[in-house]
């Protein structure tokens, strides 16, 4: 009886850790080895403002790109936020998903690691400038002190809580006014969609892992 206990509460203790390493790995040590990520010539290449769209995993990701009807194979996405030698990627994520509920900055291969192999996609705002992108990474760093909850609605009319796609919108359409779209464009076809960010009428793909 008491190795039969031993082993349930063994047994009980790995199931608990393995979920709580699943969960949310973003704060573990890159191992290089094995996790996909973006290379140092594709690095080299991004910019403050530039949107990092991907595929997540998980049960809530497979409901997503069920739903969305997307022409890439992505789920999520994030925006890049240069620091110096440092890119890390500003999005929002649900504490159900996550350790953290709202916005969250995250390591660059963090956040690709968390990503579908090969289903990376970057893009950028025609005719941003560095006047601009100063402006967005000011924008960053004021909702990430803010910290606004995840808006678990996704009720896009709301402004005191934001999922992914609703921070961007906000602060590129609402707050500096530097993306401007098609008036035909339904608000259910610009907030519950990510298509927008990779339209070529308003984005240019900087990198493209599903070509």
């Amino acid at each position: 009886m008491i190795k039969t206990a031993i082993k349930i509460i063994l047994v009980i203790s790995v199931v608990l850790l393995a979920y709580k390493f699943l969960k949310d790995d973003s704060n573990r040590p890159y191992e290089s080895s094995f996790l996909y990520k973006l290379n140092a010539n594709e690095k080299s290449k991004l910019q403050s403002g530039d949107i990092i769209l991907r595929r997540g995993y998980g049960l809530v990701s497979t409901m997503i790109l069920k739903m969305m009807n997307e022409d890439y194979d992505v789920t999520h996405l994030g925006m890049v936020v240069r620091q110096n030698d440092t890119l890390k990627i500003a999005h929002a994520l649900s504490s159900s998903v996550s350790n953290q509920d709202g916005l969250r900055l995250q390591a660059i291969d963090s956040f690709v690691h968390n990503s579908h192999d090969r289903t990376i996609l970057v893009t950028r705002l025609k005719n941003i400038d560095s006047v601009k992108q100063e402006k967005i990474v000011n924008q960053i760093g004021y909702y990430y002190k803010k910290q606004l909850p995840f808006d678990h609605s996704f009720n896009y009319k709301d402004s005191t809580e934001h999922y992914c796609s609703e921070l961007i919108w906000r602060i590129y359409e609402h707050n500096l006014k530097i993306l401007k779209v098609s008036d035909t464009l339904t608000d259910v076809q610009k907030y519950n969609t990510l298509k927008t960010f990779y339209d070529p009428n308003y984005f240019d793909i900087i990198i493209n892992h599903q070509e």
